[in-house]
């Protein structure tokens, strides 16, 4: 019902359009970015990135290639952006497939890449240009465009009242045009943030006509999905506000990918404990707020005696559970504001914040050394293990995390020489 009408907008309008054609065909700049975190992170590669004709499957070349306008395609400066951004993807296909099979890339395969990125970049800009100076090819491109976006678009009156959705939106909501049309955008609304959210995203529209950012929706099966979406006040000559535009995608899957990659690296896949790196930034954070409230800090060091016996005698498999068993009783022992982390192998740390005396640390030792000598239940057989701890204490045995670890870790070994099982300090060598 309204396909048409990018045809029937304004000349104002129709400008602003072209703006978000620009933004759109940028996107293939985010995919850039895609690739190099793909490289760098060595994550599994995309089927579309490593196919038999990678350019026609990306968002921009799905666009470029859906394009059957006569005028549009006959342009000189449209045609010549195909074998750039043909090249631009074997270049990609090369490196990713270099990068899986574990060959060295060269500097000049990336060189290559990003001159490409660059010379696509101007040749869209070229022909974007073009675009400006004949208005009746940018009409018929901007239904083309609202047709065959692989963003979902939804357009909408002042009052929020949709009016218009693309096909892609009905892929990620759910929703078909007759279920949305002349209901409110905030139909979509998951509730997950609060009213202030939305008074800022209006605050930003109102004041520079357009919004960008990370949004919770809900689609029709009832489900909250994370998307960027992109909102933009159209106006008429006149300069009030005739329409509203979202431009979205759906980004749950990236995100959450980007979450288990945060987590992968600074949490212990065995136990879920905080690894070394999460565990010197804690610290780093509690010899701080020591140094501002002028009290101590507590570092301690435990390694697990008789622990390779169990792994010995009862496997690896036993070995793994009897740790992930050793991780809840030290956390068990813990304030919420203190830190235990798994140091490598059987060894453990631990961040205990903002204390005014040895009492309370020592207390701590002796209640951790009583709970990871009790029995452990493994596949219906008992082992036992016990922890030879060492603590040291800024601002007395050091100043930076490095020194107090180290020295932590001498009072263990100390500990280790005479009898295992308990604790001794730094200061007490």
């Amino acid at each position: 019902m309204y396909h048409d009408l990018f045809q029937q907008l304004t000349l104002n309008e129709l400008d602003k359009y072209v703006s978000e054609l620009q933004l759109a065909v940028e996107a293939h700049a985010r995919w850039l970015a895609q690739l190099n975190r793909t490289l760098i992170c060595n994550l599994p590669l995309l089927d579309n990135d490593i196919s038999e004709q990678p350019d026609h499957l990306c968002k921009f070349g799905r666009w470029y290639h859906s394009v059957d306008n006569p005028v549009l395609t006959s342009l000189k400066r449209f045609t010549a952006i195909d074998p750039v951004h043909q090249q631009m993807h074997l270049t990609a296909k090369t490196l990713l497939l270099k990068s899986r099979n574990k060959e060295k890339c060269s500097s000049a395969d990336y060189d290559q890449l990003i001159g490409l990125a660059e010379t696509l970049r101007v040749r869209v800009s070229e022909l974007l240009h073009e675009l400006n100076e004949n208005r009746q090819t940018i009409s018929r491109l901007m239904s083309m465009v609202f047709k065959n976006a692989s963003e979902g678009v939804m357009i909408t009156a002042p009052d929020t009242t949709i009016i218009s959705i693309n096909a892609a939106f009905s892929e990620v909501t759910g929703y078909t045009e007759d279920e949305v049309i002349g209901n409110r955008a905030s139909m979509l609304r998951s509730n997950r943030q609060d009213e202030l959210f939305y008074a800022h995203m209006w605050q930003e529209i109102n004041r520079f006509g357009q919004w960008q950012g990370e949004i919770w929706n809900r689609n029709r099966a009832g489900e909250d999905y994370l998307e960027w979406l992109s909102v933009a006040a159209v106006k008429d000559s006149n300069g009030k506000v005739s329409h509203y535009v979202g431009i979205f995608s759906d980004i749950t899957s990236e995100k959450e990918s980007e979450e288990r990659l945060l987590y992968l690296a600074h949490y212990d896949q065995l136990t879920g404990l905080p690894n070394r790196i999460l565990f010197n930034d804690r610290l780093h954070q509690a010899i701080a707020q020591a140094k501002r409230e002028q009290l101590q800090t507590a570092v301690m060091f435990l390694d697990l005696d008789g622990f390779k016996t169990v792994n010995d005698t009862l496997g690896h498999n036993s070995g793994d559970e009897l740790l992930r068993q050793v991780a809840q009783r030290l956390t068990a022992c813990l304030r919420a504001v203190d830190t235990v982390a798994r140091f490598g192998g059987d060894e453990f740390t631990i961040v205990i914040t903002a204390i005014e005396g040895n009492e309370d640390v020592i207390r701590v030792a002796k209640k951790i050394t009583q709970e990871i000598s009790r029995p452990y239940e493994i596949d219906g057989v008992q082992a036992s293990v016990t922890t030879s701890i060492g603590i040291s204490f800024y601002p007395n045995d050091g100043e930076i995390p490095n020194q107090l670890v180290q020295r932590a870790d001498n009072a263990m070994y100390h500990a280790k020489r005479h009898g295992k099982n308990h604790h001794e300090f730094y200061s007490a060598i």
